[in-house]
């Protein structure tokens, strides 16, 4: 099976070389070498800005979302969330869970998050902006640039998932003063799934260590940046994952950082686009992730199309809600090629005119 699938993605041998091998003991200097040389390469990746904090969780991308949302926000903060799917609505629900109250910036299906939707929020009112920076259930690409200014002028704590976004589209932490950005292994990374990452500014750094206590004994940043001093986590890390992070970040910046990655992952994602025109699908008219190509199926079908594509070798994303029948999601990232678009435009050929 080729899993076209935004998350697990193909791997890289070199990656697959490390899961084949015996996870070792981890407290130890060996080890905390390479929690350390990690946190560096990552924040590197990310253009942090100095004494950035790199905090390694051993969760899911939810468990990253729900994390930094205990330890950045509080009951006395009010948010403003974009929520222009499945992903934005996740953030409004982890708020509801710890009573942070919060409002939505609603994106209408089908529409591009505007300025004017933007601006009609009243930023005096909140004290923090949420962002799924690519909203992976539609494949949108919000415009960072015109969030991060919105942020600036009022004033706002800006907290950036690029779970899916992370080395597919351009993203710099100094650029647009991010205060805290979430990453997974499961994405751009080609990683097995387990390990969350949150990168936090300096000043949310310091707001956290100033702040009450986390309501979480696991997930407490305190206690992460603590043990982070000396390249480890307060309990049981994923050791495996880790390890397959420190060669794929040090393959990263030997082969020309996030800026080469994203134009590989751009050129794939593009000439799959340019593959599928003479097909009965279209691309939504919203900015679309490099990640990503959600294709609406003119005729419908989805789901028939899913089980005929598996039955030829490929595994493509569904669609949830309103669109699981017309819709289906293309990943880009991990270990793909321009000839693997060829051999899945050829098999959707037979499936959708055959």
């Amino acid at each position: 099976m080729k899993l076209f699938t935004i998350g697990p993605v193909e791997m890289y041998p070199k990656t697959l070389e490390i899961r084949a091998k015996q996870v070792p003991y981890f407290r130890n200097q060996s080890f905390s070498r390479v929690v350390l040389e990690s946190s560096e390469m990552l924040k590197s990746l990310l253009d942090a800005p100095a004494e950035s904090e790199c905090i390694m969780l051993t969760c899911s991308g939810t468990g990253g979302m729900e994390a930094t949302v205990m330890n950045c926000l509080g009951i006395n903060d009010r948010a403003l969330v974009i929520d222009g799917g499945s992903f934005g609505n996740r953030f409004c629900e982890i708020l509801q869970t710890h009573g942070i109250p919060y409002d939505r910036v609603k994106v209408p299906e089908g529409e591009a998050l505007s300025s004017d939707l933007l601006d009609a929020a009243d930023g005096s009112r909140h004290t923090a902006l949420l962002v799924n920076y690519d909203e992976t259930s539609t494949g949108q690409l919000y415009d960072i640039e015109m969030l991060a200014d919105y942020c600036r002028r009022n004033n706002l704590i800006f907290i950036v998932d690029a779970i899916s976004a992370f080395l597919s589209d351009p993203l710099s932490m100094r650029a647009a003063d991010i205060d805290a950005v979430i990453v997974s292994s499961q994405k751009a990374l080609a990683l097995a799934p387990g390990l969350a990452c949150v990168v936090l500014s300096p000043r949310m750094k310091d707001r956290i260590l100033s702040s009450d206590e986390c309501p979480s004994f696991y997930f407490d940043f305190k206690s992460y940046i603590s043990n982070g001093k000396r390249g480890q986590t307060p309990f049981t890390p994923a050791v495996g994952v880790i390890y397959e992070l420190h060669q794929r970040l040090g393959s990263l910046i030997s082969n020309g950082g996030a800026a080469a990655e994203i134009a590989r992952v751009k050129a794939i994602a593009n000439d799959f686009r340019q593959r599928v025109i003479e097909l009965p699908v279209e691309l939504p008219s919203y900015p679309i992730s490099n990640a990503l190509t959600p294709l609406i199926l003119l005729g419908g079908g989805a789901r028939i199309l899913l089980d005929k594509l598996e039955r030829d070798g490929f595994v493509l994303n569904p669609c949830g809600g309103k669109r699981s029948d017309d819709m289906v999601r293309v990943a880009h990232v991990g270990n793909h090629s321009v000839s693997n678009n060829i051999e899945l435009v050829e098999a959707m050929t037979r499936a959708l005119l055959n």
